[in-house]
């Protein structure tokens, strides 16, 4: 079981290593728009903006990647909610935060495609515990 939780954990770095290279190169491609100096300052001020919640960014989803790692307590992985809160709920308090909080695009993007990717791999995480239950079960039996 611990294999799973492991596996299912460094797919979720992954997940979150590729995310925040793709949101770096999304910042890096933002077009500039010529104009007065004081429109140039304003736009190297949000580059740096961008830059810098794209490092708390990281930061949050390499946190909530370590959260994933709770699921190696049985009492964690036997519960159903439990479970989820480990894969859904900091990323889910994250998301909210940058709903209200802040108004980048696409910070609110990437934080949807985070939770979906990690509900369909919370979905996956269970579907294999459960199958490993039963499967335990039957030799147990024997």
């Amino acid at each position: 079981m611990k294999r799973i939780v492991i596996r299912f954990w460094i797919i979720n770095l992954l997940i979150s290593i590729i995310l925040f290279i793709t949101y770096r190169i999304v910042i890096s491609q933002t077009k500039l728009i010529d104009g007065n100096s004081f429109e140039k300052w304003i736009q190297i001020f949000e580059l740096v903006l961008n830059l810098g919640f794209s490092l708390i960014y990281l930061i949050a989803m390499i946190i909530s990647s370590f959260a994933v790692l709770l699921n190696l307590i049985e009492k964690i992985r036997n519960n159903f909610y439990l479970s989820l809160l480990t894969f859904l709920g900091i990323p889910s308090f994250c998301a909210i935060m940058v709903f209200i909080n802040i108004q980048l695009k696409n910070l609110i993007l990437f934080s949807i495609i985070y939770l979906f990717l990690t509900t369909i791999e919370f979905l996956l995480f269970r579907k294999r515990v459960k199958k490993n239950c039963t499967l335990n079960k039957k030799t147990s039996q024997k």
